[in-house]
């Protein structure tokens, strides 16, 4: 069933899908995890598979309409949102097809990651590279380039596709790769949904061992956390490396680093990191299934659904891409001017570096150097205090604006903050593509 948006010249094309104008559904497309911006559509669709997308976004350059497409809806700032437009929700096209003789998997864009473990760890086989969260979808991780606990060794998300069919701004849907349409390829990983909307991605997967071992060790300065890791990383010995920093009562801020070896008993797991802690609480080590590793952050977020956190409190997130030699006296400068109330009650702060050269998606955004370290600022504002939100917004604004001073970037291709939207491209991508056909998309 089609419905026609209101103010529209031309009728919609024939559709396999459903194009809503019900209140309930553009209510929803009017609201993300950020619940900081809220922007109604004209109507949104519900495409039945890539020919609906592609059809749609004819439509709407016809009629002048923006079309914008959306994953799971976790972005943070509106991007997937399309005032006076047509939202695509991609979470109906969502198929993870079995994995092949080559270790690839073909995944649509609106399929979870969590559907992608499921459909790949009782075989064996995993992504080199899942984000923290896996509720984020495919094709919207994709479009933002994507890292995770082991970018240190494999890189962003991005980089282990092999395959992608993108829908145009001009509404052709093309199959890009490495060795087919370079330039395409090149133009939709890392750059927020702006040169095309990601429909399938063909990933790669490596061997996957069955028990993860967890040693959390604590830190005393940001300094001694990021020299850790790197040493860490390079060692080789431990496949998921990350970090944080947790505001104690009387301590301040304590940093932590998570170090993650993934093995399948019997053999024996890899032997301790190594590090001596700080004077403050003892090395924690646990072992538990990778699944539920790789899942880690699923009960959080029941956690948080259930007291109204997630749908309801405003959440002014900032991800910077540090250069490495700015990273600890940007970090400890920035959280010295921070207590909890600043990050807030279910907030985190996120820390950890990842070599460049391992980041080949060529637009994918990268601090200056040798290394980029994420510096994230993961805040969640009370529901009912506006003085509270503008003081995170200003805050998240001094230190994305230090973070450019130094050869930083922002980790998103358009924030409230900054915008870093790509005008140029490869020869001839400009004048095939055109200007940026709407908004980033939402994992």
């Amino acid at each position: 069933m089609t419905a026609l948006p209101p103010g529209a010249a031309v009728p919609p094309p024939e559709l396999r899908g459903v194009l809503s104008t019900r209140e309930s559904d553009l209510a929803a497309a009017a609201s993300d995890f950020g619940n900081l911006v809220h922007l109604r559509p004209l109507a949104v669709l519900f495409p039945a598979d890539a020919g609906d997308v592609a059809a749609i976004v004819r439509y709407g350059r016809a009629n002048g309409l923006p079309v914008v497409p959306r994953g799971a809806g976790h972005a943070v700032d509106g991007q997937a949102q399309a005032p006076g437009g047509i939202v695509v929700d991609l979470t109906s096209v969502a198929r993870v097809r079995a994995p092949d003789d080559r270790n690839l998997i073909s995944v649509d864009a609106g399929a979870t990651w969590q559907a992608v473990a499921e459909a790949t760890l009782p075989r064996g086989l995993v992504p080199p590279v899942l984000p923290d969260h896996l509720g984020l979808t495919v094709g919207g991780t994709l479009a933002a380039g994507g890292f995770g606990g082991s970018s240190h060794r494999h890189g962003s998300v991005s980089d282990q596709v092999h395959e992608l069919d993108v829908v145009t701004p001009g509404g052709e849907l093309c199959t890009c790769s490495p060795t087919r349409d370079r330039d395409l390829f090149d133009a939709v990983r890392g750059t927020q949904g702006q040169y095309g909307i990601i429909t399938r991605a063909a990933l790669g997967l490596h061997p996957a061992g069955r028990t993860a071992i967890r040693h959390r060790i604590g830190c005393p300065d940001p300094g001694t956390l990021l020299a850790a890791q790197v040493r860490l990383a390079a060692g080789g010995r431990f496949d998921h490396i990350l970090g944080s920093a947790v505001h104690v009562p009387g301590r301040g801020w304590q940093f932590v680093l998570e170090a993650v070896a993934v093995f399948t008993p019997p053999q024996a797991p890899p032997p301790q990191p190594g590090i001596r802690p700080s004077d403050g609480p003892a090395p924690e080590t646990d072992v538990l299934p990778y699944a539920d590793y790789l899942g880690r952050l699923a009960p959080f977020e029941r956690q948080l659904r259930a007291a109204g956190s997630w749908q309801n409190h405003p959440h002014p997130r900032c991800n910077v891409l540090l250069p490495g030699r700015h990273a600890a006296g940007i970090i400890a400068d920035t959280l010295a001017g921070l207590g909890p109330e600043d990050i807030g009650e279910s907030g985190s702060v996120l820390i950890y570096p990842v070599p460049n050269r391992r980041l080949r998606a060529p637009r994918l955004p990268k601090a200056r150097g040798t290394t980029s370290v994420l510096f994230g600022l993961q805040r969640t504002a009370p529901p009912d205090d506006p003085a509270a939100l503008r003081r995170m917004h200003e805050g998240n604004a001094r230190l994305l604006a230090r973070a450019l001073r130094v050869g930083g970037a922002a980790y998103s291709a358009r924030t409230p903050y900054h915008d870093t939207r790509i005008t140029g491209g490869t020869a001839g991508m400009a004048e095939r593509l055109g200007p940026p056909a709407h908004e980033p998309v939402s994992p």
